[in-house]
Formats: structure tokens, C-alpha cells, sequence
């Protein structure tokens, strides 16, 4: 085999890889685009994150022993 059909080969598995991954949802985007948002709830917890395109919460807050707890996608919605 030349190298032009082993390149062609290894780029066309490499696309192949990131398709997959991208539908099944490992690519991680950039969502440096998304507006941050700092929101305390009616116990003091600080809730900070961001909405998605498709409306989804993204973040979290620290208890009181600063452990880090996830928000469900549908909080403060």
C-alpha cells in the first residue's frame, strides 16, 4: 500500500470516530457563547450555570460542606 491510501484510510476512520461520538453525544462544544447565570434560591445556595439552545440548565451550586451538586436540566425553568 502507498502512503496517499493509508492517509486516506486513517482520515476517513478518524471522521468516522467524531460522527459517532457526535451522535451519540461525546463531543464536547464550546458553549463559551451561552450567557452565565448566578441565581441564590430561597435557601442561600448559590445556583450557577447556563441555558442551552435547547433551553436545558447546565450547572450547579455548593452546599455548606462545599460539595458540588448537579441542577436536573428542567431547574428554574
Amino acid at each position: 500500500m502507498n502512503s496517499n491510501r493509508l492517509t486516506n484510510i486513517a482520515l476517513n476512520c478518524w471522521l468516522g470516530v467524531l460522527a459517532a461520538m457526535s451522535l451519540a453525544g461525546c463531543v464536547i462544544r464550546d458553549d463559551g457563547h451561552h450567557d452565565h447565570v448566578d441565581v441564590v434560591d430561597p435557601h442561600g445556595y448559590h445556583h450557577e450555570g447556563y441555558y442551552d439552545d435547547h433551553h436545558d440548565w447546565h450547572g450547579g451550586y455548593y452546599d455548606e460542606n462545599h460539595q458540588f451538586h448537579d441542577d436536573p436540566h428542567d431547574w428554574h425553568q
